[in-house]
């Protein structure tokens, strides 16, 4: 008698247990079919719910709404990207444009006119944009080279010092004409650093450039040797405006947006990618009227 109770029971729970797991399943099965049209009918939904409380299934939501978090993330920033590249090719298309219609427009003239002066000057315009038109296909083109990862990099010891004041004397003619007197310090009279030539030189000439055509009347470079093995060029002007130090090194920005300096707002863009493929870093700063560029470079090969 005890054994078939026995037996009763065990087959009464074993029932109860095969009862339970058939509405789970059943439950399950009906969640996971609710989750798949919610899905189906809300694409673009990032989340999705559980009604039914079940710890694995929990888990595979969440796995879910973490996938979905990714491809959306991504779906944004693909956008984003369109939309750089629309602007960026309608950038490009302006920025040769003019300077090309303008070189077109000169030599037209010059080609009619019979004064031998006055043809000259028309050519020297054309020539004059010419070399505009040049600097923003070499722009581009390196700009191209840094996207596409194939910029190739030379290091050797460079002589920091002799490139600056190679760079100040190319400037000098904009110079004089602002009447600013540049001023020169170093800790030593020549200052080497590990770097690739070519790429430091096209480096100097943009900041100088740019330091010359904002600046009103103060113009200094500091080379320092503040923490060995580093060497810091520091370039300090005097500004006239607010300038926005968080987005002067992005691509195709420029402080005036009107765009009446010309440019095409990548010289410190690739400023920025140059020497961080020299192991360097280059920052900006504004204390009042005055503006500072803060570059870090190697001393040697061990950096």
């Amino acid at each position: 008698m005890d054994m078939y109770m026995s037996m009763s029971a065990f087959i009464f729970i074993l029932i109860i247990i095969i009862l339970f797991l058939l509405i789970k399943i059943f439950l399950m099965k009906k969640e996971m079919k609710r989750i798949t049209s919610e899905m189906k009918d809300n694409p673009d939904n990032n989340q999705v719910s559980v009604d039914f409380v079940d710890g694995d299934l929990q888990k595979l939501i969440v796995q879910i709404n973490n996938l979905y978090e990714s491809v959306m993330k991504i779906k944004v920033e693909g956008k984003e990207d369109e939309k750089k590249i629309r602007e960026s090719i309608s950038m490009i298309a302006h920025d040769m444009r003019t300077p090309l219609t303008s070189i077109i427009g000169y030599l037209q003239v010059a080609e009619r006119l019979d004064d031998a002066g006055e043809k000259n000057e028309n050519i020297e315009i054309a020539l004059e944009r010419a070399r505009y038109l040049n600097k923003l296909v070499n722009d581009f083109f390196e700009l191209s080279l840094i996207e596409s990862g194939q910029v190739n990099v030379q290091m050797e010891k460079v002589n920091l010092s002799e490139i600056i004041c190679e760079e100040i004397l190319s400037e000098s003619p904009e110079i004089d004409r602002k009447g600013i007197e540049p001023v020169f310090e170093q800790a030593e009279e020549n200052i080497y650093v590990y770097a690739d030539k070519k790429k430091l030189e096209r480096v100097i000439q943009n900041l100088i450039s740019n330091a010359v055509k904002y600046s009103v009347k103060k113009l200094e470079f500091v080379i320092g040797i503040e923490e060995a093995p580093v060497i810091t060029l520091r370039i300090i002007t005097d500004a006239t405006e607010s300038i926005n130090t968080d987005k002067i090194f992005d691509r195709f920005y420029q402080q005036d947006s009107s765009r009446t300096k010309g440019g095409t707002g990548l010289g410190l863009y690739i400023c920025k990618s140059f020497v961080e493929m020299m192991y360097g870093s280059i920052s900006a700063k504004q204390e009042g009227d005055l503006f500072e560029i803060d570059l870090k470079l190697a001393k040697n090969e061990s950096m």
